[in-house]
């Protein structure tokens, strides 16, 4: 097993904290879907939105998985996710309302991804680098 130091443990604890937060979202979405089915509308909602938050349930596990298979793929799609989720919450509940928590905590695990991605991504650089020069 190889170990990376400080940053290698840093990344551990932010990987952990990505997928517990995918995690629960993932758990969000197929509670949904497993209370309303597939053509529930979210209460009247816009077909790209029931489509948005549907998909969320297998795009959620998916980067999970790739943070651990894939870890820069992951951590771009995480980026992209994350950006693409918080400002489509933030525009249902400008223009239709909603639970404003729900989307403030979004911010809060954007934020958070931001600010911590970098430290992933170059544990997952010095990783692959170790790899190749062991091969």
């Amino acid at each position: 097993m190889m170990t990376f130091g400080l940053q290698g443990k840093r990344a551990a604890w932010v990987r952990i904290v990505y997928v517990l937060c995918l995690a629960a979202g993932t758990y969000t979405h197929a509670s949904i879907l497993a209370r309303h089915g597939w053509r529930w509308n979210y209460g009247g909602k816009p077909i790209g939105t029931v489509l948005f938050w549907s998909a969320l349930t297998i795009l959620d596990p998916i980067v999970a998985i790739l943070l651990f298979a894939r870890p820069r793929l992951g951590i771009t799609l995480l980026m992209l996710l994350m950006l693409s989720d918080v400002i489509h919450n933030t525009w249902i509940i400008y223009v239709y309302g909603g639970v404003v928590w729900m989307v403030a905590d979004q911010w809060v695990f954007l934020i958070f991804v931001l600010a911590t991605a970098q430290t992933l991504w170059n544990a997952a650089q010095k990783q692959s680098q170790a790899l190749e020069s062991q091969a």
